[in-house]
């Protein structure tokens, strides 16, 4: 009679938590390697696309609703930079303050960008009043971009009067009434105008818009704050430049594409 005799069966020690951290590695290393092999291989040479930014030329058009200057100290909406900063200037301001952008990025679908014309604009401008004894003020002005002329886009000056002793609010009041007409909307110390196709609207138009409000201490205004704003001519620019931008990263996908090298299989 034979015997079977029967074997240990061997002891299970439990897996480290390094040893799960290893394999884990592993079996990554071994999913991306065969990512690798699978996808399409491109070729290495570094692929660039030459872009010339086409600036619009076109002079100042200052916004005049119902035939009258809508500005403060000269500076409305539709002004070049060089415009805007030859009134200014001329007015003693200084300590002229640029933020900028680039129009296109470095590079698009791995494809390097070589722009030509101005890539980089002014966005926006702040500049310093004179010395005055009386008051302290700013303007700040945005400007479109080179692709619709750059024209000035949003304008704000800023008043505040030392001491806080500045002109009576009335007497502000009948001042700004004269220069601009009876304003949209009228709550004594913050007064809205609105225009649609340059024609004064009693309700808020997507179209320009202008703002005067003022911070008071008793019958005397304290600080000022002019806002001129031409939302229609923003939007304009806005999509003008997600057109371009669509377009020169739809030339660099092409590019990009017809470089491709099959894979080996």
């Amino acid at each position: 009679m034979s015997f079977v005799v029967a074997q240990p069966i061997p002891e299970r020690h439990p897996v480290s938590g390094l040893e799960v951290v290893v394999k884990r590695s592993r079996i990554l290393s071994l999913a991306f390697a065969l990512a690798l092999a699978a996808a399409p291989a491109f070729s290495q040479e570094k692929l660039s696309l030459d872009v010339t930014v086409p600036a619009v030329s076109l002079p100042s058009q200052l916004f005049r609703p119902n035939g009258q200057a809508a500005d403060f100290l000269g500076i409305g909406l539709g002004q070049t930079v060089d415009d805007v900063r030859k009134i200014l200037t001329g007015q003693n301001f200084s300590n002229e303050s640029p933020s900028n952008r680039f129009l296109l990025e470095e590079e698009y679908n791995s494809v390097e960008i070589v722009a030509s014309g101005p890539n980089r604009y002014f966005t926006n401008i702040v500049w310093s009043g004179p010395s005055d004894a009386s008051a302290d003020q700013s303007m700040r002005v945005e400007f479109s971009s080179p692709l619709t002329g750059q024209r000035s886009t949003d304008v704000r000056r800023f008043v505040t009067y030392k001491g806080g002793m500045g002109p009576l609010v009335e007497t502000l009041r009948a001042a700004i009434i004269q220069k601009y007409g009876p304003p949209s909307r009228d709550s004594k110390t913050k007064m809205e105008w609105y225009w649609s196709n340059g024609q004064a609207v009693e309700k808020y138009a997507q179209d320009h818009q202008m703002l005067v409000g003022m911070a008071t201490d008793g019958d005397h205004v304290k600080a000022v704050t002019y806002v001129l704003i031409d939302e229609a001519g923003t939007h304009a620019d806005d999509d003008r430049r997600a057109q371009f931008e669509k377009s020169v990263e739809s030339a660099a996908k092409k590019i990009r594409d017809a470089h491709a090298a099959a894979p080996k299989l």
